[in-house]
């Protein structure tokens, strides 16, 4: 269903997109289950008897089930949504796109994070001597001394 419309393009595109979106869909339905489970009524077992899976360890509850039937009818949908031909055809261009552009080297990207760390390290000594410096000087006009 995902790779229906042109199969063999744009999988690694298709493929993030279905699992980002289900890593924050299982987020959102965890917190749901953790919200519904404030409700009294869905805060029960749903079998008596048979309270929690083994060795997983998840209460099954009735917050739980309807965390997880939102969380597969909401998988579904974004399965039919990222297999229809017009988000296909994007993710497959956002795919070639992606291909064309020129990544650095590993050399290139730590000689300009070394770059950022030493701007960063140079302007935070510079604003705090600037901020102790004017500190005096605002203590000696307002107050006639140095205080500190």
């Amino acid at each position: 269903m995902l790779y229906s419309y042109k199969p063999d393009e744009g999988r690694n595109a298709r493929q993030t997109a279905f699992w980002l979106s289900v890593g924050m869909l299982f987020f959102g339905c965890y917190s749901l289950s953790g919200t519904l489970a404030g409700v009294e009524s869905l805060r029960g077992p749903i079998i008596n008897g048979f309270e929690a899976v083994p060795l997983l360890g998840i209460r099954l509850s009735g917050a739980f089930a309807v965390a997880t039937g939102v969380f597969l009818v909401a998988a579904f949908l974004l399965m039919k949504y990222l297999g229809r031909e017009s988000t296909a055809e994007h993710l497959i261009e956002v795919e070639q796109e992606m291909n064309k552009v020129t990544w650095p080297t590993f050399e290139d990207a730590t000689n300009s994070s070394i770059v950022v760390v030493f701007t960063v390290a140079v302007l935070m000594g510079f604003l705090a001597f600037s901020d102790f410096a004017l500190g005096r000087i605002f203590d000696m006009v307002l107050w006639g001394d140095l205080r500190g």
